[in-house]
């Protein structure tokens, strides 16, 4: 965790800017270099912005339990394992990649929730009739 931590403060430290290049003959001129600086800028920030907001990366204090079914939690266990021994990433766990899974804006928008109806009907069923 400390890794991590030190990788997020270097993130936050300011850049140096540099200086701006003067406008020669056959170069884009100020606002051409200036619109595109400002594009790229506003790109890396839509980018680094999740990691540099402290509410994005903040793991909860005490673990949260969920019910999932026996499917599931094999599948968990085996992208652990994959990671581990594909990646070489020893230190994955099924947190990690349950949030790494989850952590997803395309998840939680109001369709994709609706594509989950049918899942989420059956799964309450199930649990009402206890198989």
């Amino acid at each position: 965790m400390a890794d991590y931590t030190q990788r997020m403060n270097l993130e936050k430290k300011p850049k140096k800017q540099a200086a701006p290049l003067p406008a020669q003959k056959g170069s884009p001129d100020r606002s051409t270099e200036q619109s595109i600086n400002q594009s790229t800028d506003q790109s890396i920030h839509r980018l680094t912005n999740r990691f540099n907001n402290p509410s994005s990366i903040k793991v909860m204090d005490k673990p949260r339990g969920f019910y999932i079914t026996e499917q599931l939690n094999k599948r968990i266990d085996e992208a652990v394992r994959y990671y581990q021994e594909t990646h070489n990433l020893k230190k994955v766990d099924r947190s990690i990649v349950v949030t790494a899974l989850l952590d997803n804006e395309a998840n939680w928008t109001e369709e994709t929730l609706d594509l989950l109806l049918d899942r989420i009907l059956n799964q309450l069923t199930s649990r009402l009739t206890n198989r």
